[in-house]
């Protein structure tokens, strides 16, 4: 249950150390492929939401026969309705960031769909459109950016849901059936969040690349400007000589 988190710490340090030749790494996303994983992964998310939304169900159906029962511990009853109630809010919350993970799963297979669209009315390999955008992207075209920006954006944020969803099913004592859905979602989310690592090297390398041409512009400025502040000095040094110069000429 674990295994996401530790991708994702894994990606950010990939996101962090990457070089500037990974730049170069545009091919190794797959989206056809990368589509149907994120496709699995929202069907397992949509499956997990069925059965805890069964499991709510329960939850109030046992509450509501408490509140009918008779010739019990007022204390004990208490007690036991406000765990019931309790866990249904425990289970809410984690429906509704399942829906939310499931919504957005849907918009990154949206996203990707369209990168397959654009792939194709272009007639050229994965390779070479790929190849084509990272020249585009390199030259700062900004609708190139926009789009895989976009990509970069609902995936990270479906990395997010899918840790407030463990971190809320850690709250929760799943049955053996649960956790059994619980892993087989999570494994699905592994592999979605396994594959967005190459999406995300591709903002990251270029922001690298950006950076280091900035730190470059701003060393190559620097040393005009210390240039032209030396040539300034000198003349005004020659500039002070000379007047000192003629200033003798006519005392004498």
């Amino acid at each position: 249950m674990k295994k996401i988190l530790t991708r994702v710490a894994l990606i950010a340090g990939l996101t962090l150390g990457v070089s500037q030749t990974a730049f170069a790494q545009w091919v190794v996303f797959d989206p056809t492929n990368f589509a149907q994983n994120v496709i699995t992964a929202a069907k397992a998310v949509k499956g997990e939401i069925y059965q805890d939304t069964n499991i709510a169900y329960q939850y109030q159906m046992m509450a509501n026969q408490l509140l009918q029962a008779k010739d019990l511990s007022p204390a004990a009853m208490q007690a036991q309705y406000s765990q019931i109630t309790g866990e249904i809010s425990k289970v809410n919350s984690l429906t509704s960031t399942l829906t939310n993970l499931y919504g957005n799963l849907q918009q990154g297979s949206a996203w990707l769909t369209h990168v397959q669209t654009l792939m194709a009315r272009s007639g050229k390999s994965r390779e070479q459109w790929f190849a084509d955008m990272g020249t585009l992207y390199n030259q700062n075209d900004q609708a190139v950016k926009n789009m895989f920006q976009m990509g970069n954006d609902v995936m990270t944020h479906t990395q997010e849901l899918a840790q407030r969803r463990q971190e809320l099913q850690s709250q929760l004592a799943l049955s053996p059936t649960q956790q059994a859905t619980a892993e087989l979602t999570t494994h699905y989310l592994d592999i979605v969040t396994s594959q967005n690592a190459d999406l995300l090297q591709m903002n990251a390398a270029k922001a690298q690349q950006a950076a280091q041409q900035q730190s470059l512009a701003n060393a190559q400025e620097q040393a005009k400007t210390a240039a032209m502040q030396s040539f300034t000095a000198q003349q005004a040094s020659e500039r002070a000589a000379l007047n000192s110069s003629l200033g003798s000429g006519a005392s004498q």
